[in-house]
This record gives structure tokens, sequence and C-alpha cells, in this order.
């Protein structure tokens, strides 16, 4: 097996469906472990053992800086891809990561904004200037419609049906889904569409603007993560709220959807899961919210029998 199979063009029947995020996520794991199987002595794929593999597991979780159970589970994830890729090419004869398991952890469960946080965020109803309607946007379709913040910075205006009730999504996978959209959503969206884009880039884009994207930020880009995180942050503190990520929006818009009745298959297809097992985190939210709910209110919720 020759250098170019070992370090393979990050192992490209792998990566075609990834997107760019998970791309550099699997260059990044493949790249750290080829150099440490390097630097012990493994010239190539053919040299590693299942030994190395636990090694190298073993040292991810003792090194001056120990990985996350869940990032040592994600680096093994790629591992597995790429030695499955490197014997289905028939460029290895033995999988060296089979029966090779990554440390437990403890489940963390998504952060979630509860109901009066979410009414608090997303009040008053009217955007105060094209930058407020933009913004007020931005947030209301990641909570309105659960999108991952790649979907929302990845939508077109083409992305829009003509009714405006729905979305046409491209998730993970490259696999496009339709994502309905609610009423605020839709009201924010027909004030964009119809005069707050145009305000926006009269009165705050400082270049041209890409006329492609749905939504820009002031140089007049399609908007960026960074851009995302920045306008929720910046909504959030407004309104005196504790700081999330957007993807809280994302877990806030699927908890809430059980807890008003939705079953897990609806969600599951909402936000674009592959597997229901992913989807069925969301119940472990409620329950995890019952207990606090039960242990705040109860009178007797709190008190221990010594």
């Amino acid at each position: 097996m020759n250098e170019e199979a070992w370090r393979e063009k990050e192992f490209r029947l792998v990566l075609t469906a990834a997107s760019p995020a998970t791309k550099a996520a699997y260059r990044s794991d493949l790249k750290g472990f080829i150099n440490w199987s390097e630097e012990r002595g493994c010239p190539d794929a053919l040299a590693v053992q299942r030994n190395d593999v636990r090694a190298w597991v073993a040292n991810e979780s003792k090194k001056k800086k120990p990985s996350a159970p869940a990032t040592i589970a994600r680096k093994l994830s790629t591992l597995r891809r790429y030695f499955g890729w490197l014997l289905r090419e028939g460029h290895i004869k033995l999988d060296p990561t089979v029966y090779i398991s990554a440390p437990k952890g403890d489940t963390r469960l998504p952060r979630v904004l509860q109901q009066r946080e979410i009414d608090r965020l997303f009040a008053p109803a009217i955007p105060k200037n094209p930058l407020d309607l933009r913004d007020r946007l931005t947030i209301e379709l990641l909570y309105g419609s659960g999108l991952r913040v790649a979907e929302l910075c990845g939508l077109d205006i083409t992305n829009l049906n003509t009714e405006r009730v729905a979305l046409e999504v491209l998730g993970k996978g490259d696999k496009t889904r339709n994502v309905p959209m609610n009423s605020p959503s839709r009201h924010l969206l027909n004030l964009w569409i119809s005069e707050g884009s145009q305000a926006f880039d009269q009165t705050y884009v400082s270049g041209t603007r890409d006329p492609t994207p749905l939504l820009v930020n002031r140089r007049g880009n399609r908007l960026t993560r960074s851009n995302v995180r920045r306008i929720l942050l910046g909504l959030l503190r407004a309104k005196g709220l504790v700081d999330r990520s957007p993807h809280a929006l994302r877990h806030t818009f699927a908890t809430h959807l059980l807890n008003g009745g939705a079953d897990l298959r609806t969600i599951q297809e909402l936000l674009g899961h592959a597997d229901l097992a992913t989807t069925q985190i969301y119940t472990h939210v409620s329950r995890e919210q019952l207990r606090e709910v039960h242990s705040k209110y109860h009178p007797r919720g709190k008190q221990r029998v010594n």
C-alpha cells in the first residue's frame, strides 16, 4: 500500500455526501490519527493493528488536554469510516477498528429555552428597523422551523414556495426537505421580501449585495455561522436572558413540539434526522423538565428522607 492510499484525499468516497463542517471534522480527525500513528512507527494503514487503535483511544483520554468522551467517539467513528473504506477498496485485509469501543461519558441533554424565555425573546411583535427585522427573522426561522444554522445560512430566495408557507432546505448529506413555517415566520418573511431586504441593503450594506441568499450580513454576503451567533447573543442579552447557542433554538423547537403532543416520527421528519434514535434524546429532555418542575413547584418536591 503506497503513501497516497495512507494519506488518501480524506477518503473521498465517505466525504461525497458530507457537509463542509463534517468534511473539516473528518479531515482533522484523520490527520491527527495518521500523525500519531506515524510517530509510533506505523508507515501506512497496513501497519495499524487493533492494539494501536486501542492505544490511541487511551491516549486521547489521558493526554495533557484530554478529549471528551463524545469527541473520542466522533473521532473513532471517523476511523471506522476510513478503515471501512480502505477495506472495501482492497487496500487492507483487516479492519483494526473492529471491536474497539469509545469511553462512556455522561449523556449531555440539549439546553433549551423555556416558553416564557421564548416569549420574552420575540417581544415586541413589530421590528424597529430593517436590521431588527433581519435579526428577528433569523432567529424566528431557527426556532419556528427547527433549522440547523448551516441550513439557515444556505437559504436562497428561490427556496421559498409560491405561497411562502414552507422552505426547501438542503440538510446533511445533501438531502432536501420541505420545512413548514409558522405564522410569525411568514409575517416577518413577507415584510423582509416586500420592503425590508431592500431597505436593509440601502441602509446597512457597505458593499455589493449578493442577490442569491435570502439573508445577508452588512457586507452583502451570505450570513455566516458567526453572524448568526452574534445576532442571537445580541438579542438574548438585550432581553436579559442567558446566553445560548443558535443550535439551542433547534433543540427548543423539537422539545416544545414534543411537549405539545407531537409524535417522534413527525419531529424526526421536521428535523431531517436520518435515525429516529437521534430524535429520541428529546424524550429525555422532557422528562428532565418534568422532574425540575416537580422539584420546584410541588410542596414536597425538594424534601429528602434522611
